[in-house]
């Protein structure tokens, strides 16, 4: 079993050194906002990043906590910020790293070597509509296939799609009028 300590054995500072030396040319910026270490690097340097700050044994960084996306739909070329945020269990470490890509431009997926990205990556696919290279089961994973757009985009309809509405209650007596949407969809494990 892990014991962490109960302080971080780096700083936010050294933790951002570190990253800089293994992200290299890739680096772009750094800094520290509220505690955290937040680096910002070039899109095609995340696996081989991700790698290094694992195996290196100063950092740890072995768990991917969380991957998300920003959408900046008037910054042309770099619409989509993504920004991962890996732990260090055995240090007691944290660290939040952003990347920008163009709006259909692919990310390297790291679902094979960090198990916690498949479902993360899948997240970020379906709502935002960005693509993981190599990811081995990139589909839909919170709405229907063939759901029209990305819900989390800012340039997506605030009144949302023309989404068939087949629990709406939509008569004096409150009851159901099915439109047939789910017809034949059954769920997992279900026989």
């Amino acid at each position: 079993m892990i014991s962490p300590p109960a302080a971080p054995t780096l700083s936010p500072a050294e933790i951002l050194d570190r990253v800089r030396v293994h992200a290299g040319s890739a680096w772009q910026a750094g800094r520290v906002d509220r505690g955290d270490a937040i680096a910002e690097v070039a899109a095609g340097a995340i696996p081989a990043l991700a790698r290094a700050i694992r195996d290196d044994q100063a950092l740890r960084f072995d768990q991917l906590v969380d991957l998300t996306a920003v959408h900046w739909p008037h910054d042309g070329g770099r619409e989509f910020e993504l920004v991962y945020q890996w732990r260090s269990v055995r240090h007691n470490l944290f660290v939040r790293i952003k990347t920008r890509l163009a709006d259909g431009a692919p990310a390297a997926s790291l679902a094979v070597e960090f198990g916690s990205a498949d479902f993360l990556e899948r997240e970020v696919y379906d709502l935002m509509g960005v693509p993981f290279a190599g990811h081995p089961n990139l589909r839909r994973i919170l709405l229907p296939e063939g759901y029209a757009g990305h819900p989390l985009r800012k340039d997506y309809p605030v009144e949302g799609p023309n989404f068939p509405e087949d629990a709406r209650r939509n008569d004096l007596f409150g009851r159901l009028e099915p439109d047939g949407f789910w017809a034949g969809v059954r769920e997992q494990g279900a026989s």
